[in-house]
Order: structure tokens, then C-alpha cells, then sequence
């Protein structure tokens, strides 16, 4: 392969072992040439997966951005860190893959779409589940109008597996106020799922959230989401939550249904998936076989493929990736918008009102709304609400 894009890696998490180490090692289209991580065990670790030299690991991220051969990218540290890293980046006239979600707060992921369009350059957002194949398969499914107009798309996401973080960085970073939120922030591929196979931007949203499951912890973020979101023209419910619930998505449409479901009847992305059929108007079942059926560790892995060529043929062809940073912000302001919908009780419109705490702040900002006092987040104790 002639002309690959020459790539620096910042971060080297466990995402990176299953999704980002497969890509960077079998698409001929892509060379990483240096890696970044603050921890000298996380930098050999890196170093051993991807036969780096010495001199290719850095402690500073902003070395690795002065490498002139260096033309992207991929930003995989957690999500507080990140902006400040985009926008170094930006100016140093790199292109950004980044970890989802593209930041805690809708202000500060404003400012990274507008400073990416300021720069002329591509910021793509490792929304991998686009490229797994039963979704794939359920969009063109929808696309050919098997089932007609779509009318409610469910998402089951409640067995969640709470997969700790990187023990040599923090392991339970994701349970801290930093993560931004909980197990929906963590899983937002839900939320932008729901979005890409509605077709629309979402216009509302409505949610309980609640951590019955780690209320013996008294946790700071959550553990159990529930949301209804309203499209234009559909709707879509997500459930989401760690634990041992309920997998798989059910789609309903003018003419009919499309039901997944997954081994062990877990959650998308945690299990291979062993059923997926549609039920026309008048209920005759039809069975799908699914595309590229692999086990679901290698499907994961073969997403991150996808997603990575898909980012390289973005910019050689100057073109939009498939989840650009629009999409990040679009899926970020749902599920703050979900939160805020959790503590006030109401349904909150969409996009967020700019003025707003929650807009500006993130989820720091849910204590500064008029509080329902009845709200199962309230009394939960989470984002800071703890009496």
C-alpha cells in the first residue's frame, strides 16, 4: 500500500488492546510512528504490542505532535483530558480519531467541531458500533423498507459488563465525577446507535436515572438509564445499565418489526449475536443470517478496522468519516440532556439551550437546575446532589 497515513497514538488504555492495536497492526493503509502515555508501564505495554522503538514512546504528548512525519492522530485518553489534546493537535495541523465521547461538557465539544472546521482538518469519533455487523445490517434493513416507515427503535443495553479501566493509570475512573457520568456516558454508542438508525437528529429527551445496583458504594455517577427520545419523525427508548439485564433491540415500523438478540442473551458489543429476524403485517416471521458472523471479540476488533479505514479514506479523499465530531456533540448533548431530564423531571428540548449550566458545565452543572424533589437521581445521590 502506497501513501499510509502515518499515525501518533495518545493513550494506550485497554481500548487500545482490543480495538486500536488490531487496526494498527493489519491495514497496510495505516502506520503508527509514535506513541504517548503518562505511564512508563502503559508506554511498554505499547511498546511490546506494536515492536516500537526507544525512541517512538514519549512521556509528553506534545513531543509526539512536533514528529513531522505524524499526519493524524488517535486521542485515546479518558475524556477529561481530551479536549486540550484536540486542540494542540489542531494546531499542529494533525487530523483526530478520538475516543467517544468527545468531551464531559456540550460547551467545550461546541468549540472542538468549530475549531476543526477553523482548521480545515478531520475529527472523527471512534463510534465503532456503526461498523459492527448486525447494526449494519439493521440500517439496511430500514434503508430497503422492510418494515416501512420506522416508528420506535428500542435498544436493550441493561448487561453492561463494568469492565474496569487501565490498573496502571486508574482503574476506576469511570466511576468518578471525571468520567463526565456513568454507565450511559460510558456507553454512549447507544445514543448515537439510536440516532444513525433513526436517520434524524434527536429534538427531545426524557429519562430516569438511578444506581440501585452500586447504592451500597454510595456512588457519584449512575448505573441504571432509562430514555425516551423523540425524532421528528420516530422515537427511540434506550435502556441502559451494568449489570445482568436484558440485550439486544427491537424496532418497530409501519409494516412490521426487526428483533435482535445475543448469545447469553447479553448486551450489543459484549456477545456474538445469534438471532436477528423481522415480522411482517401479518406476523410471518423471517429468519436473517448475519453478515460476517464472527465471535464477538473479533468482531469488535474488525470494527476498529473498519472505523480506522474509514478515517483514512476521510482524509485522503476530503470527505466526511462516518461519525464526525457534529455527531460526538449531537450524542453528548442527548445524554446531558438525559441527565438534566433525570433531575428536573421534565422533558428537555434539544439541542441544549447554550445558557444552560448543564450546557456549560457538563454534569457539574445538574445541581445548579431547578431540582425536582422527587427525582430517583436526587435521591440517589449522584452529580453532586448528595444532602
Amino acid at each position: 500500500m502506497t501513501n499510509p497515513l502515518k499515525v501518533g497514538l495518545i493513550g494506550c488504555g485497554n481500548v487500545v488492546q482490543y480495538g486500536h492495536r488490531p487496526a494498527l497492526t493489519t491495514l497496510p493503509a495505516v502506520e503508527l510512528v509514535a506513541l504517548a502515555d503518562i505511564t512508563p508501564a502503559r508506554r511498554a505495554i505499547g511498546q511490546e504490542w506494536f515492536g516500537l522503538r526507544p525512541d517512538q514512546l514519549h512521556e509528553d504528548y506534545q513531543t509526539l505532535l512536533a514528529i513531522d512525519e505524524i499526519e493524524a492522530v488517535v486521542i485515546a485518553v479518558p475524556q477529561k483530558h481530551r479536549p486540550q489534546i484536540v486542540l494542540d493537535a489542531f494546531a499542529a495541523g494533525l487530523h483526530v480519531l478520538s475516543e467517544k465521547p468527545i468531551s464531559n461538557v456540550p460547551a467545550v465539544a461546541a468549540e472542538l467541531v468549530r475549531a476543526a472546521d477553523a482548521a480545515d482538518l478531520k475529527m472523527a469519533m471512534v463510534h465503532n458500533y456503526h461498523f459492527l455487523p448486525e447494526f449494519r445490517q439493521m440500517k439496511k434493513m430500514l434503508a430497503d423498507g422492510l418494515i416501512g416507515d420506522l416508528r420506535v427503535a428500542t435498544l436493550h443495553f441493561l448487561g453492561v459488563i463494568d469492565y474496569p479501566g487501565a490498573a496502571e493509570y486508574q482503574a476506576d475512573w469511570r466511576h468518578t465525577m471525571a468520567a463526565g457520568g456513568g454507565v450511559l456516558m460510558d456507553m454512549i454508542h447507544a445514543v448515537y446507535l439510536a440516532e444513525w438508525l433513526v436517520g434524524e437528529e434527536a429534538q427531545q429527551v426524557m429519562a430516569f436515572v438511578d444506581a440501585p445496583e452500586y447504592a451500597h458504594r454510595q456512588p457519584v455517577i449512575e448505573d441504571l438509564a432509562l430514555l425516551q427520545v423523540a425524532f421528528p419523525s420516530a422515537y427511540a427508548v434506550i435502556h441502559m445499565g451494568w449489570g445482568e439485564g436484558v440485550g439486544g433491540a427491537d424496532i418497530s415500523g409501519a409494516n412490521g418489526q426487526i428483533r435482535l438478540r445475543y448469545k447469553q442473551y447479553h448486551s450489543g458489543g459484549f456477545n456474538q449475536p445469534i438471532e436477528l429476524y423481522s415480522v411482517d403485517e401479518n406476523w410471518n416471521r423471517t429468519d436473517h443470517a448475519i453478515a460476517n458472523r464472527v465471535e464477538h471479540l473479533a468482531a469488535v476488533a474488525d470494527s476498529f478496522i473498519d472505523l480506522w479505514a474509514d478515517f483514512r479514506g476521510a482524509i485522503r479523499a476530503d470527505c466526511e468519516p462516518m461519525a464526525p465530531a457534529a455527531a460526538g456533540a449531537r450524542a453528548l448533548e442527548i445524554v446531558l440532556g438525559a441527565y438534566a431530564s433525570a433531575v428536573t423531571g421534565r422533558v428537555v428540548c434539544l439541542p441544549l439551550d447554550s445558557d444552560s449550566p448543564v450546557y456549560q458545565k457538563g454534569i457539574e452543572g445538574l445541581a445548579e437546575l431547578n431540582v425536582w424533589e422527587q427525582s430517583k437521581t436526587k435521591a440517589a445521590g449522584l452529580f453532586g446532589l448528595r444532602d
